[in-house]
Parts: structure tokens; C-alpha cells; sequence
């Protein structure tokens, strides 16, 4: 959020999105001020998740706007000064950056979790496992974080890279049990590499308070249609690696160096240019590995009744291009960083009308 002489009581904002007619608590603060969470409701439609979206960004935007602020949704916000940004205080982000001090100051950064339901915890663990390959595709997909402190990085999404400062992100390890996964955890917050669950950032992990898979690799996205789109793929990646377990299918091999190594040329490239198979250590372009993926899901996507929907927003990205891909198209045209800014103000909250 912008404001032109800062910000005001972050927890007043936040007061006042809470008292909307037929809100619910989908609202909370982040690390810094300038920042806000959203959280939609359980969903069990791509039609519903689309509602919830709606309903949040509609409601935040009004009530920032009788602030004086304006809304944007990205994973880094072009032109912010993490040196004069302000942090939320609160026990526990207090705690964190104490902990790794300038890693979280520099961290002004926003992502979209998705969470996709599965009880069984050890079941949870193999959908984990199998998931990995195609995580990098998530961040490609979604990039939306091209400047950092007023400068191009020459990244498509250098979030990714910003969470490189904390000790336990990236891809996941293989784990054969959830006792093994715990187990890990343990001692990750026992040797004080974690100061409680929460930091476990991962690029995907189970759920710390629901039983769920969580993606977190992916940037904020810009739009509503971008958001939907990370839902659907999420959802049906899970159902897909389900299946797979169930009919007792091996997943195919691949080392966690090979998926890192694909995670950073998504970063870096986006859908712009080749992405890196980590199943088969090739570079393949964009499009290509997107449309590999869409072929892997498309059995569970058809049950859903998500097909149509997902496969006219995976070809809409390729069309229009990613809202990395937007913005520095807009910097080419104008020269002018403040209207990138602009324009994802307007991106944001377009499909709410």
C-alpha cells in the first residue's frame, strides 16, 4: 500500500476492513507496516476462490482509499526503501527480527499461499515429495517482482532470491515419514535455526495449523485471474501425485540441487525465456514447460471441472505475459518507474468492477 505523507495506524486499516458488512477475519498485519495479509475462507470451487478475492481486495481497496492509500498486489513493491520501511511491532516479529536482523528488514516482499487439504499426514508427506519438480513453474508463472528499491534487478521474480538470507527456504528435503519430517522440524527450531514454526519457508510444507499442503513459492500476483490460476494448478497437482500414490506409481527421480537449480532460472527468467526440467536436466522454453505441466494435470483438472477455466489462464499468460513481464513493458513505453507503480494499482483492483 502507498500512502503520499505514510502511513497510519496499521491496526485502525485493519479495525476497519474487519467491521465491512458480511466481512470475516480475513484480514491480519505482516512484518512491515506497509504490508497486508488476506486470507479467503476455505474454498471447495475455483468460482468461490474468485468470489473471496473479490470480496477482500474490494474491501481493502475501499477502506485504504478513505485513508488516502492506494492497493497494489506484487511480490516486491517497485520503488520501496527497505531501509526506512517500518516493522509491525508484536512479540513475535520482534523475536524473528532480532533473530536475522537484516534479512527480514530487507524482506519487504509479498507471496501467494496456496493450501490444498489433505488429512492424512503421511499421505501429506509423499504429496510433498512428488510435488517438487513442478514448483518452479509456480514462481515462473507468477513472477511479479522485477524492481527492488527503485532498481530493475534484472530478475523476474528477485523475491525468490531475498528469501535466500534465511536459513530453511528453498525446496524442501525428501522426507520417507511424517515421524522423519517432524523429526527434522524438531531440530531445526532446537538448534535455533527456527524461532518457531512459522519460519519454516520452504518452498512448499505442510500446514502449521490445518492439515494441508502449502505452496509458498509462488509471487503475489497481480490480478484476480493470476491468483485463480496458482489455485487451480495447486489443487490439481495435489489430486494428480494422490492419484499417482494410490496406484502405486513411482516418482521420478530427481535431485534437490536440479530443482534449486530450475527454481533460480524461473526467478531469473520467468515465462520470458527457457525454463530448466528438473526431471529431465534439459532447458526447454517457457511455454513448453508450461505446457508439460497443463498435460500432467489435465486428468485431474477434467474431474474438477477446472480444464476449461485453468487452461484459458495458463494461455492468457502466455499471451499477455506474466505481471513481471507487464511492468517492465510499461518502464520500455514511459521511462517512468512511478507508472509502473500506477499501473498495478489499476491491475489490482480492475477485475472488482
Amino acid at each position: 500500500m502507498l500512502a503520499p505523507e505514510g502511513l497510519p495506524n496499521i491496526g485502525d486499516l485493519l479495525a476497519s476492513c474487519a467491521s465491512e458488512p458480511d466481512a470475516y477475519h480475513g484480514f491480519d498485519h505482516e512484518f512491515h507496516v506497509s504490508t497486508v495479509e488476506t486470507r479467503t475462507d476455505v474454498c471447495h470451487s475455483l468460482r468461490q476462490v474468485r468470489g473471496e478475492l473479490k470480496k477482500l481486495r474490494g474491501t481493502l481497496t475501499d477502506t485504504a482509499s478513505e485513508a488516502g492509500l492506494s492497493v497494489l498486489s506484487a511480490g516486491t513493491m517497485p520503488n520501496a526503501d527497505w531501509r526506512t520501511t517500518r516493522l509491525v511491532r508484536k512479540p513475535r516479529y520482534d523475536r524473528c527480527f532480532e533473530h536475522y536482523r537484516d534479512v527480514v528488514q530487507r524482506r519487504v516482499t509479498c507471496g501467494c499461499h496456496v493450501h490444498v487439504g489433505i488429512a492424512d499426514k503421511e499421505l501429506a508427506v509423499q504429496v510433498l515429495n512428488r510435488v517438487q519438480p513442478w514448483l518452479p513453474m509456480f514462481l515462473a508463472v507468477s513472477a511479479s517482482s522485477p524492481f527492488y528499491d527503485g532498481a530493475d534487478t534484472g530478475y523476474q521474480s528477485f523475491r525468490n532470491p531475498l528469501w535466500a538470507g534465511f536459513p530453511i527456504g528453498g525446496p524442501p528435503p525428501l522426507f520417507d515419514s511424517h515421524a522423519e519430517y517432524a523429526e527434522h522440524v524438531r531440530q531445526l527450531l532446537e538448534i535455533e535455526a527456527l524461532t518457531d514454526m512459522g519460519n519454516l519457508y520452504w518452498d512448499a510444507r505442510l500446514g502449521t495449523h490445518f492439515p494441508t499442503l502449502e505452496f509458498r513459492i509462488a509471487d503475489a500476483c497481480t490480478t484476480v485471474d493470476e491468483t485463480v490460476l496458482i489455485a487451480g494448478l495447486a489443487r490439481a497437482l495435489v489430486l494428480t501425485c494422490i492419484d499417482e500414490i494410490q496406484a502405486e506409481r513411482p516418482p521420478v527421480p530427481t535431485s534437490p540441487p536440479m530443482i534449486k537449480a530450475a527454481t533460480w532460472r524461473a526467478a531469473r527468467s520467468g515465462m520470458n525465456g527457457d525454463l530448466i526440467d528438473p526431471m529431465t536436466a534439459e532447458h526447454i522454453p517457457a511455454a513448453d514447460m508450461l505446457d508439460r505441466f497443463m498435460h500432467y494435470i489435465q486428468e485431474a483438472l477434467k474431474d474438477l471441472g477446472d480444464w476449461e477455466e485453468i487452461s484459458h489462464l495458463a494461455s492468457q499468460i502466455l499471451t499477455t505475459g506474466t505481471s513481471s513481464h507487464r511492468q517492465h513493458r510499461t518502464l520500455t513505453t514511459t521511462g517512468h518507474l512511478p507508472d509502473v507503480i500506477d499501473e498495478l494499482i489499476t491491475e489490482t483492483t480492475r477485475e472488482l468492477l
